[in-house]
Parts: C-alpha cells; structure tokens; sequence
C-alpha cells in the first residue's frame, strides 16, 4: 500500500512538471485557467463563465484572485478542522493567473487536509 502511494505521488510530480513545461504558453491572453490535481482526480478550473468542470469554480476563482494567483497564500475553508492522521497525499496545481505561470505542489497529512487547506481549490 505505501509503495503504491509513493509511486502515486512519484507520478503526480511528474505529471506537474510536464504540465507545467506544456502550460507556460498558455493564458497569454490573460485567461485564468488550471489543472487541479488531487487523489480524487484532475479537474480543470476556468476563471471565466463557464468554470470548467471544477464543483466550485466560481469560489476557487475567487481565492486565488484575493491570493494574486499565490496558491499557498489561499487561506483554509473556514469551520473545518483536520483529523490529527497520517496518510499522507500530494496535491498540485498548473496553469496561469493573468498572464502569469502558476506552478504550486504540496504534501499535506491526508486526503481530508488537503481538500480544505487552500480553501476550495482542491475541495471536490
């Protein structure tokens, strides 16, 4: 079980660093557009009218915008708290804030840490 973790996160490193070579080019117009990558899956977030297939595009579009596109600086989803448990998980993000390549990655103690740690990025 754990060398499937690590080889899980050994691939998500991976994937983030194509994605982050292919993504650089994109959003040169100034679109806000991402790949959210999180144990549930890879979902796209939109900052634009039609959000992609993110559950919470519109929040999730707002926090970043409040964090200047600074993904660690997006505050936790307020009234949840983390269960004190260790499994932990790789969570990342690609793409651009207006113009700009966002690039962020991180390991967070669990499956439920990661999904309320930057507010509702990675809550799917």
């Amino acid at each position: 079980m754990r060398a499937r973790r690590v080889l899980g996160a050994l691939a998500l490193a991976g994937a983030l660093s194509l994605a982050g070579a292919q993504g650089a080019a994109a959003g040169a117009d100034g679109v806000t557009e991402f790949e959210i990558y999180t144990v549930n899956g890879v979902k796209t977030l939109t900052c634009a009218p039609d959000g992609g297939t993110h559950p919470h595009a519109k929040a999730a579009c707002a926090e970043i915008d409040a964090a200047r596109g600074n993904i660690a600086a997006v505050p936790r989803l307020p009234g949840y708290g983390c269960l004190d448990e260790w499994d932990p998980v790789l969570i990342g993000v690609t793409g651009t804030w207006r113009g700009q390549e966002v690039l962020f990655s991180s390991f967070e103690s669990n499956k439920g840490c990661a999904a309320i740690r930057h507010g509702h990025i990675f809550w799917y």
